[in-house]
């Protein structure tokens, strides 16, 4: 029988969908490295379209390619691996979909926030360090508190050797 003959009354398309890749091939194929195909693969995120009994070669069908892509992409759009199960093992309605796809972005947003205030208190204390002489004994460490009252009275101390007792009065007015 002829290689012809064999497939004269399949279409192209049917000699497409049955075209089984071995691991490598597939990984190559989907730019993914073989260690990821066996890791979804055992998280049941991808499993392969057939698994040989005496080999335990693993093949994948080119059908698992647009399932590999949401896969990659949902990670890229940085969704954990058991967030994409999740969602693969259910039928996700599209406004869920973009509800979550909405939930990410903002949560991406406010770490993007929080790094771009880590990168001014770095700039800032490089910049103290480059006007400083020596290297500062302590570090300033800003911290969030609850809102309180606070007295507040400001006086001039004509003479540092008055300081004592200013500060004596100003605790007794305080204290009242």
């Amino acid at each position: 029988m002829s290689f012809q003959g064999a497939y004269a009354d399949m279409q192209p398309s049917d000699v497409v969908s049955t075209a089984m890749f071995r691991i490598g091939d597939f990984s190559r194929l989907a730019q993914v490295s073989v260690r990821t195909l066996r890791h979804y693969d055992a998280l049941e995120l991808l499993e392969p379209a057939r698994v040989a009994d005496l080999t335990d070669y693993r093949y994948y069908s080119i059908e698992q390619l647009p399932q590999l892509h949401r896969i990659v992409a949902l990670k890229d759009m940085g969704f954990s691996l058991k967030e994409i199960a999740e969602l693969a093992q259910h039928d996700v309605e599209l406004a869920d979909l973009k509800d979550m796809l909405a939930q990410k972005q903002a949560e991406v947003s406010r770490k993007i926030a929080a790094e771009q205030a880590r990168l001014k208190r770095l700039a800032a204390s490089l910049e103290q360090l480059e006007q400083a002489e020596t290297t500062p004994s302590y570090n300033v460490t800003l911290k969030k508190v609850s809102p309180c009252k606070v007295f507040s009275k400001r006086y001039t101390v004509p003479h540092l050797m008055e300081m004592n007792a200013y500060c004596s009065q100003f605790y007794n007015e305080l204290t009242r």
